[in-house]
Parts: structure tokens; C-alpha cells; sequence
């Protein structure tokens, strides 16, 4: 069964950039839309990805396990840099 397409797309690019995108088109056998819309989708699954998995080694991940099951501690250092305002906010 064929996927329906409903929804519209447009950008506005260079004549170099628009000109490399159909050369790598062209190279993978893909019109432009088509060579455009794999690599938007496969770039936004990875940045999606880097926000939601994080990949540990086994020894990173028993150290993890390991200082989640510890009680916390706050040392001074620690909370002063909590008291600190922050240089950076989140923009999820």
C-alpha cells in the first residue's frame, strides 16, 4: 500500500548548494525530493536519538547502576554550584 503524501515542503538553497544536492542525488540514483527528504529524515532520527539513548560500556554502566544506588551527598562545592545561575537553558 502506497503512502499518501499530503503535505508540502519548501525550501529556498543556492545555486551551489542546490547544485551539489543533485550531484548526490544523481550519484544514488534518486530524484532531488526524494535524495532531500532520506537525508532530512535520517539526520532528525540521529539528533533525536542523541537526546533520548545514551550508549554506556558494561564497566560504564555498572559504575552508573552502582552511583544511582549510593544516597546522595551534597558537599559545599557541590551546592554552590547549584546556587550559581546558569550560562545555558534547555530548549526541549
Amino acid at each position: 500500500m502506497a503512502t499518501v503524501k499530503d503535505e508540502r515542503l519548501q525550501i529556498r538553497v543556492d545555486p551551489q548548494r542546490k547544485q551539489l544536492l543533485e550531484r548526490a542525488a544523481d550519484a544514488t540514483h534518486q530524484n532531488l525530493s526524494a535524495f532531500v527528504l532520506q537525508a532530512a529524515a535520517q539526520h532528525a532520527e540521529e539528533v533525536l536519538a542523541e537526546r533520548t539513548v545514551i550508549q554506556l560500556s558494561p564497566q560504564a554502566a555498572r559504575a552508573f547502576t552502582d552511583a544511582l544506588a549510593q544516597p546522595a551527598m551534597v558537599n559545599e562545592r557541590l551546592a554552590a554550584a547549584l546556587d550559581r545561575p546558569r550560562g545555558f537553558r534547555w530548549v526541549d
